[in-house]
């Protein structure tokens, strides 16, 4: 889906982070709210080429000068480790390149009782309601890319976002 418009990907990713910082990392997802964060990776790439000429990795990596200041001087985001609590639970991922792979998932902890079966039904309903998640924050991000708000509210915010005046 988003092989053919690469941007897309760069663009949801950014529009992730900044959606995280500027909600307090509380974002509305269909009327039910997500706690979203940049977690300890951020990958960056010049926009003509597929290669990450910037990884940063540690703690607070979303609120290092340097993770802005690559994005305020024309790097687009390869990759990110988010974080996402949601209802009760709590997922770690990767979203990469322009196809939005997850990668290193770590998922909620399986409960203690129930047999095989019941767990493997627990851990897919777990990857099932993630999928969902990042569906309706893709829905979301679309929604917002092809309205006015998109130019008239969000590039703008971002750019004092980065600047760092909110």
């Amino acid at each position: 889906m988003t092989d053919s418009l690469p941007h897309l990907s760069t663009e949801f990713f950014t529009w992730l982070w900044w959606a995280s910082e500027d909600g307090g990392g509380r974002i509305d997802v269909g009327g039910e709210e997500i706690i979203l964060w940049v977690d300890d990776r951020l990958a960056f790439r010049l926009p003509s080429e597929d290669a990450a000429r910037m990884v940063m990795t540690g703690a607070d990596t979303a609120r290092a000068a340097e993770a802005k200041a690559a994005l305020a001087a024309g790097k687009v985001i390869k990759e990110l480790r988010l974080r996402l609590q949601w209802a009760d639970r709590e997922y770690g991922f990767t979203l990469k390149g322009p196809s939005l792979d997850v990668g290193a998932l770590v998922l909620p902890p399986l409960p203690e009782e129930g047999d095989e079966q019941d767990r493997l039904w627990v851990r897919m309903e777990s990857i099932e309601a993630l999928w969902a998640v990042l569906g309706a924050l893709y829905r979301k991000f679309s929604e917002i890319r092809i309205s006015d708000e998109w130019p008239d509210d969000v590039v703008p915010a971002v750019h004092r976002w980065l600047a760092g005046e909110e």
